[in-house]
């Protein structure tokens, strides 16, 4: 163990901001993110095939999309305030082992209320995340690097999606659909043990606080729940929240149904609009660091009023589309409305200070997730009430509207952490 933490850089006496251990820390937190999300994004390829392997409408569907969302979200408070208590080796640990384990029983359900238990249950093992790697990443990386390392971490999401978009389909139709997401239960439980063995906290970093053991500041707590700017980053993002999800969730059914190609080509453009989403955390948080000088929200306008005009263009799509204007238009979806993520959580991080990161990562998280759990529903009950599309994309194109809206309130001159 000792030869192989030389090898990679891990000197005890590393600080946040010094050697290349921050680098493997970013390495670390990757993997174990990157795995806790397989389990969130294994419903959206297999919806076709749980539609009829369940018997579910395309409620149900939503439904189950947000299953594991309402896991995640319920537990992003508990996440920080844990993070900030006991460090984020155990938390590494203790997420991607929840999530892995019971996502292995989706092998056994019988039906849709099986399945939600199932999924919420699997939610709160990814709940960890983003709390835990955005303070790893908070602890050993300096300001001028923040933004970049939380993007280039955030794009762990984005290749659980294209794995799991790329994959799933291909297992379900050759081994069936209980098999192909249950496989999905091992990798996190592999990443928990890699994660707990090699990651460190840093030991010198003076300007990191401790975990603390001591009774809870609840005054502190209030501080983050009431601050004005906080909350606005959150509800703000709650708008980019049903955006992404929703078309995440009903990309594949939509262009099965509306554009008509076949579920396994619907899975590989869901692949690729998260490759678009691969390119634009990093490219956005380069964007704060190095050319809005440090803005978090000036990124996060430029997404909201691009989904705001591509969720337009995206109820124009249908089956005479060329395939080049197809690929296009999905990947640049994929670039904006996943591509976002990761500047929220520095911004929250920055107006609460470094002693209340997690906690406020966690808050700002929690309420921005809502639009996870209410977002693919309400568009799955407009398209069964509708029959079309059309005015699920328009709920998207007014969320977006709403979400740019609430970002010019935002008052970055506020923050604690500059």
């Amino acid at each position: 163990m000792y030869i192989v933490g030389r090898l990679i850089g891990w000197e005890m006496g590393d600080s946040a901001g010094s050697g290349r251990f921050r680098w493997v820390v970013l390495g670390i937190t990757w993997m174990a993110y990157m795995s806790a999300y397989l389990v969130r994004t294994a419903v959206a390829p297999l919806t076709p095939f749980l539609i009829s392997g369940l018997s579910l409408s395309k409620f149900e569907v939503g439904l189950l999309v947000s299953a594991s969302a309402f896991g995640y979200m319920a537990f992003q408070m508990p996440a920080g305030w844990l993070v900030d208590r006991i460090g984020v080796r155990k938390m590494l640990f203790i997420g991607p082992v929840v999530a892995g384990g019971f996502i292995l029983g989706m092998y056994a359900v019988g039906g849709f209320m099986g399945a939600m238990g199932v999924l919420v249950l699997a939610g709160f093992g990814c709940g960890c995340f983003p709390t835990v790697a955005t303070k790893a990443v908070l602890n050993w990386f300096p300001l001028r690097e923040r933004a970049t390392a939380i993007g280039i971490n955030q794009t762990s999401l984005n290749v659980a999606g294209i794995i799991t978009a790329s994959l799933l389909p291909t297992l379900a139709l050759n081994f069936g659909w209980r098999i192909a997401i249950a496989s999905m239960g091992v990798i996190p439980i592999t990443a928990a043990i890699l994660s707990y063995t090699f990651y460190r906290e840093p030991q010198k970093a003076k300007e990191v606080e401790a975990p603390k053991r001591g009774p809870t500041n609840w005054s502190n707590i209030k501080d983050v729940v009431l601050d004005r700017n906080i909350l606005l980053v959150a509800l703000a993002c709650m708008g980019l929240c049903v955006c992404e999800f929703s078309f995440t969730g009903y990309l594949v059914i939509y262009l099965t149904e509306a554009v008509g190609v076949s579920v396994a080509l619907a899975g590989g453009y869901l692949a690729l609009a998260n490759l678009g989403g691969v390119f634009g955390k990093p490219l956005f948080g380069a964007l704060s660091d190095r050319v809005f000088g440090g803005s978090r929200r000036k990124p996060l306008l430029i997404v909201g009023v691009s989904i705001f005009v591509l969720s337009i263009f995206m109820q124009m799509l249908g089956v005479s589309t060329p395939y080049p204007l197809l690929i296009g238009v999905i990947m640049l979806f994929g670039f904006t409305a996943i591509g976002w993520g990761g500047m929220n959580l520095v911004l929250a991080s920055e107006f609460a200070g470094r002693e209340n990161a997690g906690l406020a990562v966690g808050y700002a998280a929690m309420i921005s997730l809502v639009g996870n759990l209410l977002g693919p529903p309400i568009f799955g009950w407009m398209a069964d009430a509708t029959g079309s599309y059309s005015v699920g994309w328009w709920f998207l194109t007014a969320s977006a509207l709403v979400s740019v809206a609430l970002l010019l309130f935002i008052q970055e001159s506020k923050r604690k952490v500059r």
